[in-house]
């Protein structure tokens, strides 16, 4: 208890002091340094966002981002063709020689410069990466920006920070609140869930992450806690990716607080490429921003909308409350993001406490004046009630899940499992409506389940793939798999098409699927029998964001 008090009151100390020193934050020029050793990194993501968009990208060194091999069209086949002949001409360099190279060869040596040495070329070919160009992300997210712009930074000066911090959202979802990642982060900030119930409301029935304003709030406080334990904006924005702890380990690990230093020295086993380029990503978007109109030409930004706002006393049901406003529950629903599908499908109610959010558009009377009229007991004291079961000796989620006719999926999202595996004695499990309204996800309760092989016989490799779990996916081995590639060790890259074996099974066809809010990847996966890989794959996806009202490509034959 002692060191949780000596904790807090250093964390207190520290937050005074930023307060104090809050007139001085405001865009000094020493709070957001460029270090030599970072402008290859910005002038890299600066291209990134300027140069390619979407449909298009760049071969890279991951370590070295001077070094830009070429600008393609997003092709797998193409990508990986092209990535093979650089690691060819990279072996070559690395073997020593430099007279009579080939043009490609030459132009690959000036790259690296005349003085590379053989160790240099050997570590690169380890190192070449494909980037999803995001010009055209970019000027969607300027665009979107308009409408929340107003809010952050008003929330800013309030605060007493940078207002360059208001440019963060290009980086993390080009300023689209629905954003979703294959990880589960959340939102036009995307927040972890675990992060975001320190500054807002997750729960069964409400996620502020959805909210971009709710969520802004949010940001801009953990922001401003991760300034107040690291004493710089660059660590404090770095600690936004790599987490506040992290960041204090890396500083005492290279015993500094220089970005540079740490960027280039720090070798923390999660202190992987994106940390390392998080902060130059937001040095490049800071630069794209000011200069958009020269990138991109003139923009016609969103505008900001204006709400009726009001604190519900009751708890409610979206029906009565639409049509006591004469607004639909589409435009209950567009304004209230936070609110999460359970209430809109599952018949519950909107809570008690939730402040309520109606654009001026809609409706521009007087909110209480108008809740006034909706007769008390249409208020209600309590949440609707959910069926729900009591965990006994041998029970699995699956076996609920089959006795009550609906899925684990399913189960594990209204519980907000996150091991399914894991289930206790007494526990209460949440039981979804039985009265039809919600759609039953079919899954496949196998953890491997086994895929269908693509019509060419070929896959690609996916970001977390490795050879054993394809080779589980198709239950073949790993030794056949090498064999069929020539392989002799396990290392394969993302990108790189791999040959199956020829006893692989037919091939399934595929469908289209529409993303709905609330969707993750392996949410997705889980309901089409296959793995948040093998939609990237199917996609040809680099990010691992996805969107509302995103088509994706999903197999035909995984669910019913």
């Amino acid at each position: 208890m002692t060191k949780k008090i000596a904790a807090l009151r250093i964390r207190l100390v520290g937050f005074l002091l930023c307060l104090l020193l809050a007139p001085a934050l405001l865009a000094a020029p020493e709070d957001f340094p460029l270090p030599d050793n970072l402008r290859p990194a910005v002038n890299f993501w600066k291209r990134v966002y300027t140069e390619a968009d979407t449909q298009s990208g760049f071969l890279h060194d991951s370590v070295n981002l001077d070094v830009v091999y070429d600008k393609l069209p997003r092709n797998t086949k193409g990508i990986e063709t092209r990535r093979n002949q650089i690691v060819a001409d990279l072996r070559v360099l690395a073997s020593g020689k430099r007279e009579g190279l080939s043009d490609e060869q030459r132009r690959i040596l000036q790259l690296w410069g005349s003085d590379a040495s053989n160790a240099t070329f050997q570590q690169a070919i380890a190192n070449v990466r494909w980037q999803l160009g995001q010009s055209d992300r970019f000027r969607e997210g300027m665009i979107r920006s308009g409408a929340y712009r107003p809010h952050i930074e008003n929330t800013l000066r309030e605060m007493g920070l940078p207002l360059e911090l208001a440019a963060l959202p290009h980086v993390e979802s080009s300023f689209h609140p629905g954003a979703l990642s294959s990880v589960a982060a959340t939102g036009m900030w995307q927040f972890m869930r675990e992060t975001a119930q320190r500054y807002m409301r997750v729960d069964a029935y409400v996620d502020e992450r959805l909210d971009p304003y709710k969520a802004t709030n949010g940001a801009l406080a953990l922001l401003r806690d991760n300034y107040a334990d690291l004493g710089t904006w660059p660590l404090a924005l770095t600690a936004y990716n790599h987490g506040a702890n992290g960041m204090m380990r890396a500083a005492r690990d290279t015993g500094t607080k220089d970005i540079g230093r740490i960027v280039a020295e720090y070798k923390g086993p999660r202190f992987g490429f994106a940390s390392r380029n998080f902060y130059a990503q937001f040095l490049a978007v800071l630069d794209v921003e000011r200069n958009a109109e020269r990138y991109f030409g003139p923009l016609t930004l969103d505008s900001a909308p204006s709400f009726n706002e009001v604190v519900l006393d009751g708890f409610i049901e979206p029906a009565t409350l639409a049509r006591a406003l004469e607004v639909s529950i589409d435009d209950l629903r567009r304004d209230n993001p936070a609110l999460l599908p359970t209430i809109w499908s599952n018949g519950k109610r909107i809570p008690r406490g939730y402040r309520l959010k109606i654009d001026r558009r809609s409706f521009s009377g007087s909110l209480v004046s108008r809740l006034n009229t909706i007769p008390a007991t249409e208020f209600y004291a309590a949440q609707k009630a959910d069926p729900s079961y009591v965990v006994r000796s041998g029970d699995t989620l699956s076996g609920i899940a089959s006795r009550y006719s609906t899925t684990v999926a399913e189960l594990a999202t209204i519980n907000q499992l996150n091991n399914r595996n894991q289930l206790k004695i007494g526990q209460t499990i949440i039981l979804p409506s039985q009265d039809g309204r919600v759609p039953t996800l079919v899954v496949n309760t196998d953890s491997n389940p086994r895929q269908s092989a693509p019509v060419s016989g070929q896959v690609t490799v996916a970001r977390g793939d490795t050879l054993s779990t394809i080779a589980q996916r198709y239950s073949i081995s790993t030794s056949a798999l090498k064999s069929a590639n020539n392989l002799t060790s396990d290392l394969i890259n993302v990108g790189q098409t791999l040959q199956l074996p020829g006893n692989a099974t037919p091939a399934a066809s595929t469908a289209r699927y529409a993303v709905r809010s609330g969707d993750t990847l392996s949410r997705i996966a889980s309901q089409f029998r296959t793995t948040p890989q093998r939609i990237l794959a199917l996609n040809k996806l680099n990010s691992d964001l996805i969107f509302p009202g995103q088509e994706l490509m999903v197999p035909d034959g995984g669910a019913p």
